[in-house]
């Protein structure tokens, strides 16, 4: 399961994007390998960005902001939340080591064919699976018997499934599992040398005490723009929201999904399975209490918009984007979906221009 948790982080990045988050840059980096014919990223949007077919102000009585206060120990990032960003980034640097014995609490990557009586079986075989020795993962005694070998290695593994055992086939049975040892995964671990040579140009740093300010001030701000939106949709009164907004933000993300899942040649079908999700009408109503907070804030953004008189120029996409050039941006996403994203984040600074933090 966890191959497609990656392809359903990178297909709601977007998502991500549109919200206002702090990391909505690198969200956009991060897809753009998913083909713009096969999402609509501007479904719903006015050329400007703004919610098409909709006066914001006949759906939204927007909040009084100007005086907002915002407890600076509820968006303080705390030291685990910085290390499990330090956590996510390290595991992207994972050494493939052959030269020595497995031991327990490795992560080891292996080849398996299942037999019984000499037979395959259904759901017995795997090629490229990672797992964590020790763990419990597999049936007991498999990851026992692979503790003291070398990648390189082909071990017979000799195991009984349980009387209990969900497959009824293989139930209290012996099966042996032929296991290749490819390699032992081993963390990088984070030191100036290792931010110099893979960081640097990604992060703008060359040590691990400047990496781990940036990370604790990007978490800050990131938390500072959810308080804020999350206290406008709060505060703010809303009629009833039209379900065709809401229904193109649902699109928009089920077929990021989809173009995710395409390009890592999987299928919506694989995912809804390896989740335990019945059907895309499933996957759907799951998505659709988020789509419904972005459209909310979509209004509150366009009502402010309206009322301040702010528009987006290209300047402002520029700027956004510190000034690099954004034409791969607008061919993925298109000029509305910029436009939109662009928009939330100057209607933020306008509600931040009178919000206060101690």
């Amino acid at each position: 399961m966890k191959k497609f948790a990656a392809i359903a982080l990178a297909a709601v990045l977007s998502m991500t994007m549109l919200t206002g988050c702090d990391n909505s840059k690198k969200a956009a980096e991060a897809t753009t390998e998913v083909k713009e014919e096969t999402v609509d990223y501007s479904k719903g949007l006015n050329e400007d960005g703004t919610l098409e077919g909709v006066k914001a102000s006949d759906y939204v009585t927007v909040c009084d902001y100007s005086s907002l206060k915002i407890a600076k120990k509820d968006i303080e990032a705390s030291d685990s939340d910085v290390q499990s960003q330090i956590d996510s980034i390290l595991s992207n640097y994972k050494k493939q080591v052959t030269d020595r014995k497995v031991k327990k609490g490795d992560v080891v990557n292996i080849d398996y064919t299942g037999t019984i009586d000499g037979k395959e079986f259904d759901g017995g075989s795997a090629t490229g699976a990672d797992l964590t020795i020790g763990s419990g993962t597999f049936i007991d005694g498999f990851e026992d018997q692979l503790i003291g070998k070398k990648p390189g290695e082909t071990i017979q593994v000799k195991v009984t499934f349980p009387k209990d055992y969900t497959n009824a086939d293989v139930a209290g049975k012996d099966a042996v599992f032929e296991t290749k040892i490819n390699y032992i995964e081993e963390e990088q671990k984070l030191t100036d040398q290792f931010v110099k040579e893979n960081l640097a140009d990604s992060y703008g740093v060359t040590s691990a005490k400047e990496l781990k300010k940036k990370i604790k001030d990007e978490i800050y701000k990131s938390n500072k723009t959810d308080y804020i939106w999350n206290h406008m949709i709060e505060k703010s009164t809303f009629k009833e929201i039209p379900d065709q907004l809401i229904n193109d933000r649902i699109d928009v993300l089920v077929d990021g999904l989809k173009a995710e899942l395409k390009s890592s040649n999987y299928s919506l079908k694989d995912y809804l399975s390896a989740y335990g999700i019945e059907d895309e009408d499933a996957l759907r109503e799951q998505y659709k209490s988020s789509c419904e907070s972005t459209v909310k804030v979509f209004l509150v953004a366009d009502a402010i918009a309206a009322e301040k008189k702010i528009a987006v120029t290209d300047d402002d996409i520029k700027e956004y984007f510190n000034g690099e050039d954004t034409a791969k941006y607008e061919k993925l996403y298109s000029k509305p979906y910029l436009n939109r994203v662009v928009l939330n984040d100057l209607v933020l600074k306008e509600i931040e221009k009178t919000t206060t933090v101690k």
